[in-house]
């Protein structure tokens, strides 16, 4: 990983994972578990720093929890393959690629939060200028919108276009599939595609290539499900404890990236990843940059329900999402912190956003 990024050559969201064995614990000191160490290997994208607080501010406690992340970089097309055959034991990638693999029969299981919303959109210039209402989708009839293989946001985007303005996906407004995010801004600026959906770190060089701001894909569906925690789904049937190992590092860390001081937060997640401070600044908290995205480990089975059910598959999504290792997790966690309101209001974020889950009946003792 370069050691510091030019701020011309933001940041790629690629939603792979990046986490290594922390050295340290900021907040009350947990007495160290006295079963065996537990080692993870997790997968992250080959081209990108996959930046998500949950991993870095994680590492403050993978001590406390005596789980240890090993780190392999793959590129995205072998992940999930990686991961099915046990290369890997996990990772985190975009919902519709493990939707899709997990659909079709992959050997994976889905079991927590990575991230939540952040894709932006944006226009060709003389579309635009022919189109002056091209903010309202009702108006997009006849266009050309470009995503990437496998794309959240083309999920997202059909599913509003067909539910809110009466447009069918493919027929009045067509999708265009390209591999990586600059070569979609490409095909925009040359008029190769009226729209692309892209993540918000290419915002800033969409802009200065001459395209024009739309809105935020949080616009169509607020907070909609991005990226999830996946694990290879043998090892995850024989080793949950060492998965909700990790989840309590990150319900903790969680806290610390929602509650903590964030110019500090910065500083030390920029030393631990190498990311350049003021960039990590931007990507986890300016507004401005962020376009909607929010990182929060609750699996949230309700929201990757309601993609799943624009796939048309037919393997039932429980067979491969589990929730249950994530509410032993948090409720472990509101035990060792009894007296903090923030660990028992993720809870209630729990109950609201899982409860469509087969048989649900979590309840705290």
């Amino acid at each position: 990983m370069e050691k510091r990024i030019k701020k011309n050559f933001l940041l790629v969201v690629s939603c792979t994972v990046l986490a290594i064995l922390a050295i340290s614990c900021k907040e009350k000191k947990v007495e160290k578990a006295s079963s065996p160490s537990y080692s993870l290997t997790f997968a992250k994208g080959a081209s990108s720093h996959a930046l998500n607080p949950l991993f870095e501010l994680g590492k403050r406690y993978f001590a406390d929890y005596d789980v240890q992340v090993n780190v392999i970089p793959l590129e995205r097309e072998q992940i999930f393959e990686s991961e099915s055959i046990g290369k890997v034991d996990g990772a985190y990638n975009d919902l519709a690629f493990p939707l899709k693999y997990g659909g079709t029969g992959g050997n994976i299981i889905i079991y927590g939060g990575a991230m939540n919303g952040g894709m932006v959109l944006l226009a060709n210039p003389k579309v635009a200028a022919e189109n002056p209402d091209i903010t309202n989708p009702a108006n997009w009839k006849g266009l050309t919108i470009t995503v990437q293989p496998f794309s959240i946001g083309e999920i997202i985007s059909k599913a509003a276009l067909k539910s809110t303005y009466n447009l069918e996906p493919e027929k009045d407004v067509k999708y265009k599939i390209i591999p990586g995010q600059p070569e979609e801004l490409a095909a925009v600026q040359k008029g190769n595609a009226d729209i692309v959906i892209i993540g918000p770190d290419f915002v800033e060089t969409g802009k200065n290539m001459g395209l024009v701001y739309l809105f935020p894909l949080t616009s169509l569906e607020n907070d909609y499900v991005c990226c999830r925690q996946t694990a290879n789904a043998d090892k995850f049937a024989s080793e949950k404890d060492a998965y909700k190992r990790l989840l309590k590092a990150h319900i903790r860390a969680f806290k610390d990236y929602k509650t903590g001081d964030k110019k500090a937060l910065s500083k030390e997640m920029s030393n631990t990843s190498g990311v350049e401070e003021d960039l990590v600044y931007d990507y986890l908290y300016n507004l401005d940059k962020t376009q909607g995205r929010t990182h929060n480990p609750d699996p949230n089975y309700n929201g990757s329900l309601a993609v799943y059910e624009t796939l048309g598959l037919d393997r039932p999504l429980p067979e491969f999402f589990n929730i249950d290792v994530y509410a032993n997790a948090l409720s472990e966690v509101i035990k060792e912190f009894s007296d903090d309101s923030f660990y028992k209001d993720m809870w209630d974020f729990f109950v609201s956003h899982n409860n469509l889950y087969p048989n649900f009946a979590y309840s705290l003792p």
